[in-house]
């Protein structure tokens, strides 16, 4: 009986020579050996902490993989050994297009272990961002409705990424018509090694440890409580959001002060950082959702976050807009929502040992400052004096020449100051959107119904009408509803969110069996039209 070597070096005559390693650089084991008689490892496509990923070739049906494997060192390690079958079984349970395929799984002579994945011939979307900053609108919407399908299926399956970052998102090019010229984005997310299985906390997610990667870590995940899939929200929240504006809502210089940021800061809004005619409100309102810090102000699932993305592409308002337009505070991080000993202290802006200063340091510098100049205003009458009293008490009604010479100290030059010339004013359209209550109004501007971007025009969508407004003149508009007190509303274009809620008329009491009121003491005052005297 002969036993195969599952790293046998001997190759099919057309298969590709192994690359020449350079002479200071370290013989890779792998390459050009043929794992478990299948898998002919020819490169390497990148290497992280835990292992190497290499490109290999299915020896029988030609077909190019992917090959994971753990370092020797990593493998002794039956906790991380753990993970990286758990990244396996996590991946290929999904069975999702848009999540990595894994078909095999195994241990290689040294005792390093492996798994074998489908190649991929995209780029990471940290590269896809980096190339385009900000993403245009459709392309960044293409995306992430693929990403949120994905985690979609993950969460379905009971699976939370826990990990989910550009780098571990790969973009392809499949065909037919897309937001690229040479095809169709195609998502495909990887990198399942931390994901939390099913509804248990196991030795491996137990509360209290930190995974993920800082930047892209939800507030539960710094400080260290339990986690559910509402935690990739957050994380998809963070990468839209850096797709929109070309950076991540939080950056620092150390870890802890990432981590402080997502747990306590508020993030900027997208249209403080990119125009609004770029990024609609709407999908400003569903990123500020995303990164709410309390996790029941987050969507409930993948499934909603993708039909408020699909209502945006319709141009449609999408329901965050309302919700984060009707939040009081949204942001603001409720005191009992981390309890004490789960939560690590936050990084204060100064130093614990710094004490406040008084208001003397601040007293004595006024007052110095004041000394200085009263010196000065002596020393220059003084220098008046003098001259007038060389002069025999006459002054000259022309100034003398001026002569070259030191500039003496508290003689400022008197130069005429040209102001600069404005540049001239060009008006653009802007689009304001109105949040109305009730949903029935009518909004009306100069007595004519406004053209609104809805499907009803002239009457609120849901409550939601979009407004086209000129900034260098500003628009009066009436909104109005029956049974409701008109409102006068001013759209200059600055603020692209307005909301508007009209006063209900209070309708008058009926006596009782009908016929007239029995005389009231309630007394009315002689302006109030809408005063009932028997109320």
């Amino acid at each position: 009986m002969s036993v195969t070597d599952p790293l046998a070096t001997t190759n099919p005559p057309d298969a590709p020579a192994a690359p020449e390693q350079a002479p200071d650089q370290p013989v890779d084991p792998y390459i050009g050996k043929t794992i478990d008689g299948r898998y002919l490892v020819e490169s390497v496509l990148g290497e992280g902490g835990m292992g190497v990923v290499y490109q290999g070739r299915h020896k029988v049906i030609d077909k190019k993989v992917a090959i994971k494997v753990l370092r020797g060192e990593m493998a002794r390690n039956k906790e991380i050994t753990e993970r990286f079958l758990q990244e396996a079984k996590a991946a290929s349970s999904i069975g999702n297009p848009h999540i990595i395929d894994i078909s095999d799984f195994g241990t290689l002579p040294d005792g390093s272990t492996y798994f074998v994945m489908e190649f991929l011939g995209g780029k990471a979307l940290t590269s896809v961002i980096s190339d385009v900053r900000p993403m245009p609108l459709a392309r960044l919407l293409t995306i992430a409705k693929q990403i949120a399908a994905g985690l979609n299926a993950a969460h379905e399956a009971g699976i939370v990424h826990r990990d989910l970052k550009p780098d571990n998102i790969f973009v392809l090019q499949r065909g037919g018509p897309g937001t690229t010229a040479t095809g169709r984005d195609f998502v495909k997310i990887l990198d399942f090694g931390i994901a939390k299985v099913g509804g248990e906390a196991s030795r491996l997610t137990q509360a209290g440890s930190i995974f993920g990667t800082p930047h892209y870590m939800s507030p539960e995940q710094a400080a260290g409580t339990q986690v559910d899939h509402r935690t990739d929200i957050y994380a998809l929240g963070i990468i839209l959001y850096e797709m929109a504006s070309g950076k991540v809502p939080f950056d620092a210089d150390n870890f802890m002060g990432i981590l402080t940021q997502h747990m306590y800061k508020a993030p900027v809004p997208i249209l403080a950082l990119v125009p609004a005619p770029q990024i609609p409100p709407g999908l400003d309102a569903i990123i500020q959702k995303c990164l709410t810090k309390k996790v029941e102000g987050r969507y409930a699932s993948m499934d909603d976050l993708v039909r408020d993305l699909e209502k945006v592409e319709q141009g449609v308002p999408p329901d965050a807009l309302a919700e984060m337009m009707a939040r009081s505070g949204a942001f603001a991080i409720p005191g009992d929502y981390f309890r004490a000993s789960a939560m690590p202290a936050p990084v204060p802006a100064t130093p614990p040992d710094t004490k406040r200063r008084g208001r003397a340091p601040l007293l004595i510098a006024i007052a110095a400052v004041g000394t200085i100049g009263i010196a000065a205003l002596a020393v220059s009458l003084t220098r008046t004096g003098t001259s007038v009293a060389r002069s025999g008490g006459q002054t000259s009604p022309h100034p003398p020449p001026a002569q070259a010479g030191p500039v003496q100290v508290g003689v400022a030059a008197q130069t005429p100051t040209v102001a600069p010339t404005a540049p001239p004013v060009t008006s653009a359209t802007s689009t304001v959107t109105l949040a109305i209550n009730p949903a029935n109004a009518k909004v009306v501007r100069s007595g004519t119904s406004v053209n609104l971007n809805s499907p009803a025009a002239g009457a609120a969508t849901k409550g939601m009408v979009e407004v086209s407004v000129d900034p260098s003149s500003p628009t009066m508009l009436e909104v109005s509803a029956a049974g409701y007190k008109s409102a006068q509303v001013r759209a200059d274009g600055k603020s692209p969110l307005l909301r508007v809620d009209l006063e209900l008329i209070p309708q008058l009491k009926s006596a009782p069996g009908g016929g007239q009121k029995p005389k009231g003491t309630h007394k009315c005052k002689p302006d109030d039209e809408l005063c009932d005297p028997f109320g």
